[in-house]
């Protein structure tokens, strides 16, 4: 039986849903393409020019089952380009890629799956005053990731959908206005457990910018909300329904002056969340920002000076998340909070290659009935190091913390980066150390470590080495288990016919679930839905040409990480791996394909069987351009 017909993957434990309709859907959208190739050169309405191309192929392909089983049929499988404009592209221009069966084994793409969609855009007027665009986009069981920091992460099928329109009046002498409004929804499967997720996000955005007595003024307003569906995520025993809405309105003015500027801000922003994870409830919440900024020169030494108030610290923490398409935090943490902060700062040339800068500082906050002062005083001491130790910069700097209980401490920051060839070899390194004070929500010592080497060197025969490794990590003082860590190494050797590659990670901390993956715990908030988790990834990939036209490719990758649900007590140990083989051979405009890829996914807490796909395939495509 050919294989798009199939109804079900059987080793993969999960339906392919409306497989009969995807495949019409996408076998009219080529026949569309090659009706137009007689059509166009028939066409006699003036103006239009088009082209087409893209490639088409046909082959043999088959599944294999560990619990027993196979298939196997033809496969049909192409992807194509159409384009063209009306009159003139500044007028009007529009383009189209469709594809089909586009899966790992057969074209590289990417994908384990058959994956197949289309994607197009039209822009309308836009040598004009009024310019517009449309974008429109659908994919069917393309592959994902559900992100573990620091790690390659956990595989998942996913489709989506997308559609967005745009308008601008750009008229001299008026205000300028643009006006947008954008759809996008999607479900993913999370590869070897019942672990699924829905969600769809609506968006509209106007903005409108005018010039007036010599300010640059400006104003918008933008609505979103987002809606997420989600269970069985990691070991957590409920899932989490959660509906979410924000609006924000902005106003900004800047002018240049004689010798500075000067620039205001203003922005509203409001929430609503109501949400399900065992029990149910409701948050929301409104944020006003107000800040102002002012430079100018004085004894001709550059002064900046700046003012910022927010009247709902947590508020604004939400709206961080939900204007990046999560959903609000269920947290025990919610106090009445605002701050204002007051900064200016300078800087002089010492020497010629040696920068002075320091800066003041004053934070005021209020938190749950209680009051916070802070007042930093810090210098930096930057330097170029080239002339007397060849590619060498440095920062070093500190800073003085007191609040109206006395001194809090000094902080640290330092960077240095270098950069030197000796002959055929080169040596790159970077170290960075940063311990400040946080003071969102609440004051909190925070630090960071980052750090970097690389070597390459030429041998004879054009022979290339690497080696690279670094890492990070950061946390905060106060909250032991709140920090991550992360560290990679990798390598290649390459020649003019070969390359040879490995990787190796590490990472562990504590993050945040979301729909989408896990992410580092962004401040010390007490959250309901936080996981502990470390990983370690490994891979290797190599690839040669040893004759014209003939190339071979082959990749292997081992994700192994654990995780410990905080809300559930749930250990989960995951593992993720996959091998992928791709040979091809080109004569002229016909290239012969053939590729093997064997993936496995196991969750220990999914409460499900393993995912496993082992599947081959081998066949022949063209490329064509119609015209």
């Amino acid at each position: 039986m050919p294989r798009w017909k199939r109804s079900k993957h059987p080793w993969l434990g999960v339906e392919k849903e409306n497989v009969g309709r995807r495949s019409k859907i996408l076998i009219c959208a080529f026949a569309v393409l090659a009706w137009v190739l007689p059509a166009a050169a028939q066409v006699e309405f003036e103006g239009i020019t088009m082209s087409m191309g893209g490639n088409i192929g046909v082959g043999y392909n088959g599944d294999l089952n560990e619990q027993g089983g196979s298939d196997h049929g033809l496969d049909f499988n192409g992807s194509g380009t159409l384009a063209g404009s009306f009159y003139n592209p500044n007028f009007l221009s529009f383009s189209a890629q469709p594809y089909y069966n586009r899966s790992q084994a057969s074209s590289g793409s990417g994908s384990i799956f058959d994956a197949s969609g289309y994607n197009g855009n039209v822009n309308i007027f836009t040598g004009s005053h009024f310019p517009g665009s449309i974008s429109f986009g659908q994919n069917f069981d393309s592959t994902g990731v559900y992100g573990i920091p620091g790690v390659a992460g956990l595989t998942t099928k996913n489709s989506e959908r997308s559609f967005g329109i745009g308008w601008a009046a750009e008229v001299p002498g008026f205000p300028s206005l643009s006006v947008g409004y954008g759809h996008g929804s999607g479900t993913s499967s999370l590869l070897g457990s019942a672990a699924e997720s829905d969600n769809s996000t609506n968006f509209f955005t106007v903005h409108t910018g005018y010039r007036l007595a010599g300010f640059s003024l400006g104003a918008g307003f933008t609505h979103q909300t987002v809606d997420t569906n989600s269970s069985n995520v990691l070991g957590s025993n409920e899932g989490l329904i959660a509906n979410t809405s924000s609006n924000s309105y902005q106003f900004t003015a800047t002018r240049t002056l004689h010798n500075g500027g000067f620039s205001f801000g203003f922005t509203r922003s409001d929430y609503s969340d109501s949400y399900s994870d065992g029990t149910t409830g409701t948050s929301s919440g409104s944020t006003d920002n107000a800040y102002a900024t002012y430079g100018t020169k004085v004894w001709k030494l550059p002064l900046t000076t700046s003012i910022a108030y927010t009247d709902n610290l947590y508020g604004s923490f939400e709206e961080q998340l939900i204007s990046g398409g999560g959903t609000a935090l269920q947290t025990s943490l919610s106090p009445e909070s605002r701050s204002l902060i007051m900064n200016a700062s300078t800087g002089y040339n010492i020497l010629p290659h040696i920068f002075l800068s320091g800066f003041v500082s004053r934070q005021e906050e209020y938190i749950g009935g209680s009051s916070f002062g802070l007042t930093q005083i810090g210098a930096n001491l930057s330097g170029n190091l080239g002339e007397r130790f060849k590619g060498l910069t440095a920062t070093l700097g500190v800073v003085d913390s007191a609040n109206q209980q006395g001194n809090e401490g000094a902080s640290a920051v330092a960077n240095v980066n270098y950069h030197h060839n000796f002959g055929t070899w080169e040596f790159e390194g970077n170290f960075g150390y940063y311990q400040a004070v946080q003071t969102l929500l609440a004051i909190y010592q925070t630090s960071s470590l980052n750090y970097g080497a690389s070597i390459r060197h030429r041998f004879p025969k054009g022979i290339m080495w690497s080696l690279g490794g670094g890492g990070g990590r950061s946390g905060f003082e106060q909250v032991k288990g709140n920090g991550n860590v992360a560290e990679s190494v990798t390598s290649s050797l390459s020649t003019h016919w070969f390359s040879l590659g490995g990787t190796y990670s590490k990472s562990y901390g504590t993050a945040v679930v979301t729909a989408s993956g896990l992410v580092p715990v962004p401040m010390p908030i007490i959250s309901n839905n936080t996981v502990l988790f470390n990983g370690i990834g490994e891979g290797a990939t190599f690839s040669t040409s040893p004759a014209r036209g003939l190339s071979w490719s082959a990749s292997y990758s081992t994700s192994h990480s654990n995780t410990i649900n905080q809300a559930t007590n749930v250990t989960s140990i995951n593992k993720t791996e996959m091998l992928n083989s791709y040979l091809t051979y080109s004569f002229r405009k016909v290239y012969f394909n053939a590729g093997v890829v064997q993936f496995h996914q196991d969750l220990s807490a999914a409460g499900a069987p393993p995912s496993v796909v082992t599947s081959y395939y081998f066949g022949i495509s063209r490329w064509f351009k119609a015209f």
